[in-house]
């Protein structure tokens, strides 16, 4: 049976959103360095108290999607089938991702870098998020295995999934799809990502690990 969010968690998911729109609009608009957090309350219809209620800093509003992106993924990971390995249920949150894409918009809703992203400001911040993707997978990992202290082969594995995200959703490989005809850019990507997946066998077989 399927409960209905209480109101009060109904509007500050909306808040939310809300922000996080006028927030990525903004960026797009005018560049993440001349975008400030009054503009954003003024765009969303709120105060500024209440935009810093929901985000810390206007870097946390630029990577809030991102971070939300990893905390699925390691869900699916960890409620994988019983039979499933984890890279099988990696697999598998790509390619519903993937599928869940409308064509039409293929680039601009890949995960990862996003245009206004391009900027000195957040370079850094650009590269701890894929770090903080390994460390997270990597300690999810360890605690569903019961694993102490650090492991090396639970780390490794992290980081080739997180090699694979990182590519698909850089700047590059997007520059690398635009060339591609609409019409075949969804195939290409199909094409690249299996053999990418190719590629996390060996590294299954060599790991052991499930």
């Amino acid at each position: 049976m399927i409960t209905k969010l209480p109101l009060r968690i109904r509007k500050k998911i909306a808040t939310e959103e809300m922000i996080l729109s006028s927030a990525k609009g903004l960026f797009l608009e005018k560049g993440y360095s001349h975008v400030t957090v009054p503009e954003i309350a003024d765009h969303a219809n709120v105060s500024v108290k209440t935009v810093f209620n929901y985000f810390g800093t206007k870097e946390e509003i630029a990577f809030r999607e991102e971070i939300l992106f990893c905390d699925r993924l390691i869900l699916h990971i960890l409620s994988r089938k019983r039979d499933q390995s984890i890279f099988e249920a990696f697999q598998d949150f790509v390619w519903n991702l993937i599928h869940s894409i409308d064509p039409e918009n293929l680039i601009e809703s890949l995960p990862g870098f996003h245009p206004w992203m391009d900027d000195p400001i957040l370079e850094q911040r650009y590269l701890q998020l894929w770090e903080n993707y390994e460390r997270r997978i990597s300690d999810s990992l360890q605690m569903q295995f019961g694993r102490i202290g650090y492991d090396p082969v639970l780390r490794v594995a992290a980081c080739q999934m997180v090699a694979i995200l990182r590519t698909l959703g850089s700047k590059e490989f997007k520059e690398y799809l635009k060339p591609i005809p609409s019409a075949l850019r969804y195939r290409a990507l199909e094409k690249w990502i299996l053999g990418s997946f190719e590629l996390l066998v060996g590294i299954r077989e060599c790991l052991k690990i499930d």
